[in-house]
């Protein structure tokens, strides 16, 4: 199998590593394998149990769906199929490297482009699916080699180092916070980013911590308008 440097797709502070997988390699997997690596790989990174019915879930397809796909990714030796499923080393380079094009493809729609945010998501997920080697290149020389998207998450491949962070669940109440990053399945809902964005909830935002209850969580990003959060939002978003 032929080795593609890492220094050929990334910016030049990148790791020394082979991927194991060239662009051509990646290009003959069927698109659904695409969506499918993802989202396993997306819900690896935040600790989510690697079910059928969660990837259907995280996707929007039904189970039945999300059980044939897996089915051929494992013949295709990109699954293992356990009680969870776990991705093989060369599903796990299949998976890093969508990722890699949607985060660096967010960044580009959003700050080169001006997209807005609600729209970035829908909009990513249809470029990453054509993204080409020489484009990515492109792209990452007019943002300046970023190692991260547009919400804190690391570009798959890049030398980025993640400080140590908590969700909002795990703060302590009357002190000052940085967000650093904010989850996949926040960003994929529009009406949850436009919320976010209204509320200045942003990757380099400072927020004080006014209560955190059982329940919900309230917090300020002005020093003066209060407002509260869910749980749910709350565990996605990382702060420092």
């Amino acid at each position: 199998m032929n080795i593609m440097q890492i220094d050929e797709l990334n910016s030049p502070n990148t790791l020394s590593e082979d991927l194991i997988l060239t662009h051509d390699e990646i290009e003959k997997f069927p698109k659904s394998f695409y969506t499918h690596a993802e989202a396993i790989f997306h819900l690896q990174e935040v600790g989510i149990e690697i079910k059928q019915t969660r990837v259907a879930e995280w996707i929007g397809v039904s189970r039945a769906n999300v059980s044939q796909v897996v089915g051929r990714m494992q013949n295709s030796g990109l699954i293992e199929m356990n009680d969870d499923l776990t991705l093989t080393e060369t599903g796990l380079c299949l998976a890093k490297c969508i990722s890699r094009r949607h985060r660096i493809t967010e960044r580009f729609l959003s700050e080169i482009l001006n997209l807005p945010w609600d729209q970035v998501y829908e909009e990513t997920s249809r470029w990453e699916n054509v993204l080409s080697p020489v484009t990515e290149k492109a792209m990452l020389k007019l943002l300046g080699y970023p190692n991260t998207g547009p919400f804190g998450n690391p570009i798959p491949y890049s030398n980025y180092q993640e400080k140590k962070m908590y969700n909002l669940l795990n703060v302590e109440s009357n002190k000052k916070y940085s967000i650093e990053k904010i989850t996949e399945e926040l960003k994929k809902d529009a009406s949850m980013i436009d919320f976010l964005q209204t509320h200045e909830m942003l990757p380099g935002t400072e927020i004080i911590v006014a209560d955190a209850g059982d329940y919900s969580i309230t917090i300020s990003t002005n020093k003066s308008d209060y407002f509260g959060i869910d749980q749910f939002i709350a565990k996605r978003v990382f702060v420092s």
